[in-house]
């Protein structure tokens, strides 16, 4: 499998099909005299931004954490709660069961100040 290729970018969704965001990010483990292992994938802008440039990456958790949406981001997924790597990355868990959920209730409770929201 080139992780690359096959996971990054890729939408996830939970195991009821609601989306999640994209693979921003992947974390892989390496112990002395044993191959890489992929332990996790990051969703979340943070994560993005660190891939496209490190400064981007602190501007865009300043940002996260100004809106308060700061604790546990990057969001992180494990690799062994993927279920399967198709077009898309499909979980075993739950949204609710993930960072991601908190980050979506803290901006819903944004959204809905915004005038016209209602």
């Amino acid at each position: 499998m080139d992780v690359v290729r096959d996971v990054l970018d890729k939408n996830v969704i939970d195991r009821n099909g609601r989306e999640m965001g994209r693979v921003d990010g992947i974390l892989i483990e390496q112990q002395p005299n044993q191959p890489v292992r992929l332990t996790a994938v990051l969703i979340g802008p943070a994560a993005l931004g660190d891939r496209l440039h490190p400064a981007l990456g602190r501007v865009v958790r300043r940002i996260e954490k100004r809106f308060g949406v700061d604790g546990d981001r990057p969001a992180r997924v494990a690799f062994s709660d993927i279920d399967e790597i198709e077009t898309k990355v499909r979980l075993r868990l739950a949204i609710g069961e993930t960072a991601v959920a908190a980050v979506e209730q803290r901006l819903r409770s944004w959204v809905v100040r915004l005038p016209g929201s209602r």
